[in-house]
C-alpha cells in the first residue's frame, strides 16, 4: 500500500489574472473541487491543496510550477514523540540545556532549530478574521492586508502562548524537541535575561533560540492554516481534554514544518540565465522567420538576439531602480468619501415644487375645512363639489403614469451595453459594484457603493414622521464587467437597495436594545461587490487641467513665483529679465505645455477615467440590484396601470361632479 502524500500550497495574497483559467484546469485534468481550489490557492500562509499518491500529485505538481504557486510535496511522517515539557534551562558558551521530566535536552551552538510560536485559544484567528474584515473595509477587496508580523508575535503574547522548540539533523529529521509553558519553568537559567513577566521569559528564550541557531525557522501561523490535524478546538477551552487535543494539534503542526523543511519547496519556474532572455528572443524571431533555421544562420543570428536581451535587461534594470531613487509614497487604502454637498436631502427646494409638493398642496386645500372656519369649509366644499380637486388629482396620476411607462419604454429601448463599449448617451449597463472610496454605511458600518438613511421621530399621535433623510449620493463608484470599469455618479439616481436594515438610536451592531424608543432609523445598503444593473447618461469627464490657454496661464504664473527657474532666462546676467527675455521664457514655458498636452493625449487612459454614467436633466438614472431587466420593466408596468385606472376614475368623477 502506497504512502499518502501531501500537496501544501502558499497562498498567494494576490493571486494570478489567469486564475479562473488555472482554477478550470485543476477541476477538468485533476477533477479538483473548484471553490475548494480557490479557496486554498488565495490568501496567505499555507493550505493543503489535496493528497493523493505520489505518482498522481507530481503532475499537479508540475502543472503548479508553471503556473507560479510555490509548494510542497511531503511525504507526512508519523509523530514520534510529544514535546518535552521543559522545568528549567542552563545556557553555557556553547549550547542550551533544558531540564525535561526524565532527561536533558541539549540544542548545541550552531544546530538547525524550528520553532513553533503559537496560540492555543483561537485568539490569533479571531483577530486575524477582524483585520481582513476592516482591510476590506476601508482598503477594498482589491487592497486586503494581513496581520504583520509584529503584530502577530504580539498576539500570541497576550494570550496563552506556547513555544515549541524542535531539533532537527543534518537530515533535516526531527532528533528531539521541547515544549515551553509561560510561568512553568525556572527562568534563574536565564541570568541576566530573566524578567518578573513570565510572557517575557518565554519571548527571551524564542530570541535566545534564534541567537544559538545555525539554521532557525519560526512559524506563527498555527491555528491560521488550512492543514491536515492542524486545527484549534474552540467549543470549551476550560475543559482539560479541550486543551490536550489542542496541543496535540501543535504538535502534529510541529512535525508537518519539519516535514516541509526537509522536503524544500518547488519553486515557480522562471529564466534565471542570461540566456533564457535570449532564447525567447531568438524564439520569437524564429517563429516569425522560420527559413533562418533551415538556412542554418542560427550562429548569426544568436549574437544579435544576445544583444537585443541585454539591452531589454538593461531597461528592466533602470525601471527597477526608479523605485529607489524616489521612494513612493506609503499606500494608504481608499481615499475618504468626499464631503456632502450642502443642501441635499428631502428637504430642498426641488422636493416641494415637484409632483409630492403638489399632492400636499391638494390634499392640505381638500381637508381645510375640516378644522377651519366658514371660509376654508366653503373653499374646500366648493373646490371638491366643482370637480377642480378630483381633476387636479387625475392629472397628477396621469403625469406618474406616464412616467412609469416611458421609464419601461427607455429600458425595453435602450440595448445592454458592456462596460468596454459604452457609447456617449443613454447606455444600460450591468456589473459588480465596486468601491473608489472608503465609504462605510453610518448605523451598520457595512462596507458600501451607496447608502441612504432615513431617520423618523414620532409625533404627538403616536405616528412615525420622517425627521431626516440623507445618502451617499455624493460618493462616485465603479461598475465592472468582465471588459473593464466605468464610473457611476449617483447623484440624482434612483436608488432600489437591497440589503435594509432598521434600528433605533443607541443600537449596538444589529441588536436592537428595545422597542420604547421615541427615534428609529431605517439604512437602505448597496453593498460592495454587489451585481448592480444601471440606466443613465454616459459622458465624458470634466478635466480639472482646463483648456490650453489656462494651462499655459497657470504655467507662467508658476514661473513667475519661482526665481530660481526664472534666473536661466537671464541672458545678460543682470539680474532682471528683459521684454526680450520674457518673450524666450514664454515661449519655452508655450513650448513645454503644448508638449505635454500631446503626450497626455497620446497615453491611453483607462475607462474608468474618463467617462462616466451619471443623471443628465431630462433623462432617468436608476440604479438597481435587480438582474433582470425583465422583472424591473414588469413593476413599472405594474405601477403604470393602477395610475391609470385612478386617473380615469378621478376624470370621470370629476366631469360628474362639473356637470351636476
Amino acid at each position: 500500500m502506497s504512502q499518502i502524500n501531501y500537496l501544501i500550497i502558499e497562498q498567494q495574497q494576490k493571486p494570478p489574472e489567469n486564475l479562473p483559467e488555472i482554477l478550470k484546469e485543476l477541476s477538468q485534468n485533476f477533477q479538483l473541487d473548484i471553490y475548494q481550489c480557490r479557496q486554498r490557492l488565495t490568501g496567505q500562509g499555507l493550505s493543503l491543496l489535496t493528497k493523493g499518491k505520489r505518482e498522481t500529485l507530481e503532475k499537479i505538481s508540475d502543472f503548479l510550477q508553471n503556473t507560479g504557486f510555490s509548494h510542497w510535496l511531503v511525504e507526512p511522517s508519523k509523530s514520534g514523540f510529544v514535546p518535552r515539557r521543559i522545568f528549567n534551562l542552563q545556557i553555557s558558551s556553547d549550547r542550551i540545556t533544558f531540564g525535561c521530566q526524565k532527561k536533558e535536552v541539549i540544542f548545541p551552538r550552531g544546530a538547525t532549530i524550528l520553532a513553533i510560536f503559537a496560540e492555543t485559544t483561537g485568539e490569533l484567528a479571531d483577530k486575524s478574521v477582524k483585520q481582513l474584515l476592516s482591510s476590506h473595509a476601508y482598503r477594498g477587496k482589491d487592497d486586503i492586508r494581513h496581520l504583520e508580523e509584529s503584530k502577530v508575535h504580539k498576539i500570541i503574547l497576550q494570550g496563552k502562548p506556547v513555544l515549541d522548540l524542535y531539533l532537527l539533523d543534518d537530515n533535516r529529521q526531527v532528533a528531539d524537541a521541547v515544549r515551553i509553558f509561560p510561568g512553568k519553568f525556572d527562568p534563574k537559567g536565564l541570568g541576566e535575561l530573566a524578567t518578573v513577566s513570565s510572557k517575557q521569559n518565554l519571548d527571551k528564550i524564542l530570541t535566545l533560540a534564534q541567537e544559538y541557531a545555525g539554521e532557525f525557522h519560526l512559524q506563527t501561523d498555527f491555528g491560521l492554516v488550512n492543514l491536515p490535524g492542524c486545527m484549534i478546538r474552540r467549543d470549551d477551552l476550560e475543559n482539560p481534554e479541550t486543551q490536550r487535543q489542542n496541543l496535540l494539534s501543535l504538535a502534529r503542526y510541529g512535525w508537518l514544518m519539519a516535514d516541509l523543511i526537509k522536503a524544500q519547496p518547488v519553486k515557480p519556474s522562471q529564466p534565471n540565465s542570461e540566456n533564457d532572455l535570449a532564447g525567447v528572443v531568438s524564439s520569437a524571431i524564429l517563429t516569425q522567420n522560420p527559413t533562418l533555421a533551415a538556412e542554418g544562420h542560427l550562429d548569426e543570428i544568436h549574437p544579435v538576439v544576445k544583444e537585443i536581451g541585454d539591452e531589454i535587461d538593461k531597461a528592466t534594470d533602470v525601471e527597477h531602480e526608479i523605485p529607489s531613487q524616489s521612494p513612493q509614497p506609503a499606500d494608504t487604502g481608499l481615499p475618504s468619501p468626499p464631503p456632502a454637498k450642502s443642501g441635499s436631502g428631502w428637504s430642498k427646494p426641488g422636493f416641494w415644487f415637484g409632483g409630492a409638493g403638489a399632492v400636499l398642496f391638494l390634499l392640505f386645500v381638500g381637508i381645510a375645512g375640516i378644522d377651519g372656519g366658514d371660509y376654508s369649509s366653503k373653499l374646500a366644499y366648493h373646490t371638491f363639489a366643482s370637480g377642480a380637486l378630483p381633476l387636479a388629482m387625475a392629472m397628477l396620476m396621469f403625469w406618474y403614469a406616464f412616467y412609469f411607462l416611458r421609464m419601461k419604454r427607455q429600458m425595453e429601448n435602450t440595448p445592454t451595453s458592456k462596460v468596454r463599449s459604452v457609447a456617449m448617451g443613454m447606455v444600460e449597463v450591468k456589473g459588480q459594484a465596486i468601491r473608489s472610496y472608503a465609504l462605510i454605511s453610518p448605523m451598520s458600518n457595512t462596507p458600501c457603493v451607496f447608502y441612504r438613511l432615513t431617520k423618523y421621530r414620532r409625533d404627538r399621535n403616536n405616528q412615525w414622521r420622517v425627521s431626516r433623510i440623507s445618502s451617499s449620493d455624493n460618493v462616485p463608484f465603479l461598475l465592472e464587467d468582465e471588459t473593464g470599469r466605468v464610473e457611476i455618479d449617483p447623484a440624482g439616481c434612483r436608488v432600489s437597495a437591497g440589503s435594509k436594515q432598521e434600528g433605533v438610536p443607541g443600537q449596538v451592531g444589529l441588536m436592537r436594545l428595545g422597542d420604547d424608543s421615541d427615534d428609529k432609523w431605517v439604512e437602505e445598503v448597496i453593498v460592495d461587490g454587489t451585481l448592480l444593473y444601471v440606466l443613465g447618461y454616459a459622458s465624458v469627464k470634466r478635466t480639472k487641467k482646463g483648456n490650453l490657454t489656462e494651462q499655459k496661464i497657470a504655467a507662467l504664473r508658476e514661473l513667475k513665483s519661482d526665481p530660481q527657474n526664472l534666473q536661466q532666462f537671464d541672458r545678460d546676467g543682470d539680474g532682471r529679465i528683459s521684454t526680450d527675455e520674457w518673450d524666450v521664457a514664454r515661449a519655452a514655458v508655450e513650448d513645454k505645455v503644448m508638449r505635454e498636452s500631446l503626450q497626455n493625449k497620446q497615453q491611453r487612459k483607462k475607462q474608468e477615467e474618463h467617462i462616466v454614467i451619471g443623471k443628465k436633466k431630462g433623462r432617468p438614472l436608476i440604479i438597481t440590484e435587480t438582474h433582470s431587466e425583465e422583472h424591473l420593466t414588469t413593476r413599472y408596468l405594474y405601477y403604470s396601470i393602477p395610475l391609470f385606472l385612478a386617473a380615469a376614475t378621478a376624470t370621470g368623477g370629476a366631469i360628474y361632479l362639473l356637470i351636476n
